[in-house]
């Protein structure tokens, strides 16, 4: 990909949470109404109980966490980084990253026998965007436009507000 589209712009990582996983104990257990989870305000030994169960459920069902894994990474690729998987498209001004020219992710297992997976994505115009960013002449103007990509990502995201 970087033959064909340059060096990539933006690099993320996702680990999704199955250490206290409510999908995969469903999964495992095949009975949605059977363990629902306790109230984050329910008694600390209630809340221990069921960590620790959720984490046995989790070592005894790899394949299970592997399911749920796959299922968060179609949710990002499609709601996140704005990408029709049946066209294999971008879809214009969806993704929380502006438009796609490309992406890559790679996936690994951390100590802990988790996946995680790390994202490459080639966002449209950012190479000529990267170029001007070192002229004199332009630089001031692409600073502004590279401010107001990382503004409008987060105001997508909803973290910060938006700058004045």
């Amino acid at each position: 990909m970087v033959a064909t589209l340059g060096l990539p712009c933006v690099l993320f990582t996702i680990t999704p949470e199955d250490g206290v996983n409510f999908r995969i104990k469903v999964m495992a257990s095949g009975d949605a109404g059977s363990d629902v989870p306790p109230s984050p305000m329910s008694d600390e030994e209630v809340l221990r109980k069921y960590i620790s169960e959720s984490q046995t459920t989790r070592v005894e069902n790899p394949g299970f966490c592997s399911v749920d894994f796959e299922n968060v990474i179609a949710i990002v690729v499609e709601h996140i980084l704005g990408w029709d998987c049946k066209e294999h498209v971008n879809k214009p001004s969806y993704g929380f990253f502006g438009d796609l020219d490309g992406w890559t992710y790679a996936v690994e297992e951390q100590g802990r026998k988790t996946l995680h997976a790390h994202f490459l994505l080639w966002v449209k115009g950012w190479n000529k965007m990267s170029e001007n960013l070192g002229t004199v002449k332009d630089g001031e103007r692409y600073e502004m436009q590279l401010c107001k990509y990382a503004d409008n990502i987060r105001f997508k995201c909803k973290v910060y507000p938006k700058r004045m």
